[in-house]
């Protein structure tokens, strides 16, 4: 017998028992039939393919607490079941074990993200008015939209400014519905955008002040496979690495040791 072989609802319940097993280190017939509504015989029968299919890492039947026990080199046999979705089990354990800091909600306009893309699906420019976190300045100004990116918390609009003649990212929420969005198409191609069509190659390391313990937890956190991490992004979007990995603050546990930039070939005819 494979988990292949069985049917979908009954795998199901497999895969239950595995994540039961796995985060609980316990459970019984009566788990099944709580969850899914099965008759004893069924949970009987679904308990025996588990165990079958854990093989010697079997759990073990406890007769005086009428549960079957994990063994200390218990194994899931749905690992990427078990452990991909970590988070959704945890949070249906049916305890207090589990909570999660609350995201703030940052808003994208639908209506203003598919204006902004058509504009660059035709080549125009648009007419907005952006208002600056710096200066509170919201001029009108001409932008022609290239390309969306995200930071890992909020969508970017990469996009050619006429008025400062270079490409810039802009948030699509900072756009004040009062922009008029007029559009005209663009009288010549735009400028190469180099930063977006060059690779930023980040190696990371513990931070240097770490002990050795330290640097070894840090290199487990961040799933190192040697002694530094190397992750690419845009070199358009490096400012949001070191921001969002806390890199230019003195608490990181991060810290960069080089940049190698690999610029790359586009089709001639993208800006």
């Amino acid at each position: 017998m494979s988990l292949e072989t069985l049917k979908h609802p009954q795998r199901e319940r497999l895969v239950f028992l595995d994540q039961r097993f796995t985060w609980r280190g316990m459970a019984n017939r009566r788990d099944l039939m709580d969850r899914f509504g099965v008759s004893t015989a069924q949970a009987a029968l679904d308990f025996k393919a588990y165990l079958a299919e854990a093989g010697e890492n079997a759990p073990r039947y406890d007769a005086v607490r009428k549960v079957y026990i994990t063994q200390g080199n218990h194994r899931p046999i749905t690992p990427e079941a078990s452990f991909g979705d970590w988070e959704r089990v945890l949070r249906a354990s049916g305890t207090d074990r589990f909570d999660a800091l609350p995201s703030l909600t940052r808003r994208s306009d639908p209506a203003m993200l598919a204006l902004l893309s058509r504009a660059a699906e035709n080549r125009q420019a648009v007419e907005v008015q952006y208002i600056s976190m710096t200066t509170g300045d919201q001029t009108p100004q001409w932008i022609a939209p290239t390309r969306f990116a995200s930071d890992g918390s909020r969508i970017h609009v990469r996009a050619y400014s006429l008025k400062h003649g270079e490409y810039r990212d802009y948030v699509p929420e900072r756009i004040t519905p009062e922009s008029s969005f007029e559009t005209r198409n663009l009288e010549e191609d735009l400028p190469f955008d180099r930063d977006w069509h060059t690779i930023a190659r980040i190696t990371l390391r513990p931070r240097s002040n770490l002990s050795k313990e330290q640097a070894a937890a840090v290199r487990r956190e961040y799933a190192f496979d040697g002694d530094v991490l190397v992750v690419e992004t845009r070199k358009a979007m490096e400012f949001y690495a070191d921001r969002r990995w806390n890199l230019d603050r003195e608490e990181a546990r991060l810290e960069r040791v080089g940049t190698e930039h690999i610029e790359t070939r586009p089709d001639s005819k993208t800006p």
